[in-house]
């Protein structure tokens, strides 16, 4: 359809939409015209197909939702429930977030090479043992003293973390005298171990394919990406099948309430954070096609089928609790 009957087909939706609007949302991405030659001289036209005005529709609901301070991000949420998008704009939007990662990471570690940053730490290690609980009754000379022990032992396994951070992310490699000091730490100390992992990982990191894998995606990398997530909701869906809501499924449910609890929000809603997050590790993790492949074999599925429908059983020989399937 002609932008003129696409407007027509919105506002049958009770939603007041302007010719400038639907420019807008070609700008950011988040709906997709097929652009048409006339032929000489006559210039070109744009063509939408029907998923388009669900698509509008969709981004008028989240305007009113505030889940995104921009609208720009209305696309990863288009994405992950399969509108069509431009893959360029979304591979624009991902790279501006994985930057940020990283500059925040650089940011972070940048902070090691400053000559007072052990103070600082210390002082942030005191400050924690400080706010600790204590025991009833006035402090002894001895708790004082532990206090200050923990405290410099918290300080000292901070250091030695963010400078093996600032290390791999600085340098691309890990020092060896960091990582010494690590092993130490982790109660590992061999040189063994220095020799024998210090120089695979480091040359590990050196060749990790991940570190420009967002910069140089293409299109069919969001499609794979796609494919997966899809795949994803398809087993996602095999449980909700079984159990009346997400907190109703064995062993994870009541875990999620009390995570949503405690974090005073909700997993299960659509969070453009959280489908960034996700497509940045399908994109950047090359392990698309390997965990596709095992997802489609249709003797996976009817595994995991099996497992979900022996999960009340388990739990109640564990536990001795029965729980009731949908239906």
């Amino acid at each position: 359809m002609l932008k003129k009957e696409l407007l027509e087909r919105v506002r049958e939706h009770g939603i007041s939409i302007s010719s400038n609007m639907i420019e807008r949302y070609v700008e950011y991405g988040l709906i997709v015209g097929n652009r048409v030659s006339l032929g000489f001289s006559q210039g070109v036209v744009t063509h939408y197909d029907e998923r388009t005005i669900d698509a509008i529709v969709l981004i008028d609901k989240l305007k009113f939702s505030r889940l995104c301070k921009h609208q720009k991000d209305y696309i990863f949420i288009l994405y992950w429930k399969g509108y069509p998008v431009q893959w360029d704009k979304l591979k624009a939007r991902l790279v501006e977030f994985h930057s940020s990662i990283i500059n925040t990471f650089k940011e972070v570690a940048g902070y090691t090479a400053h000559p007072e940053y052990p103070e600082i730490i210390e002082d942030i290690a005191n400050d924690e043992a400080t706010r600790a609980p204590k025991a009833i009754g006035r402090p002894t000379k001895q708790s004082e003293e532990m206090q200050r022990i923990e405290a410099k032992e918290s300080a000292r396994r901070f250091m030695i973390v963010s400078k093996l951070i600032a290390d791999i992310i600085v340098n691309g490699t890990i020092s060896l005298d960091v990582f010494r000091t690590f092993n130490q730490l982790s109660n590992i100390d061999s040189e063994v171990m220095n020799e024998t992992i210090l120089e695979p990982t480091n040359d590990w990191l050196q060749m990790m394919i991940w570190k420009n894998a967002v910069r140089h995606s293409d299109e069919q990398d969001y499609q794979e990406a796609y494919d997966l997530i899809d795949l994803l909701k398809e087993y996602w869906s095999d449980l909700e099948v079984h159990f009346r809501s997400v907190y109703d499924i064995p062993f994870f449910g009541n875990s999620i309430r009390n995570l949503e609890d405690y974090f005073q929000l909700k997993f299960f809603t659509d969070k453009p954070s959280f489908y960034r997050y996700v497509l940045l590790v399908l994109i950047s993790g090359g392990f698309r096609q390997q965990l596709t492949q095992f997802l489609s074999n249709p003797e996976t599925r009817k595994n995991w089928n099996q497992i979900i429908a022996s999960m009340p059983s388990l739990l109640a020989q564990v536990t001795g609790e029965e729980v009731k399937l949908n239906g």
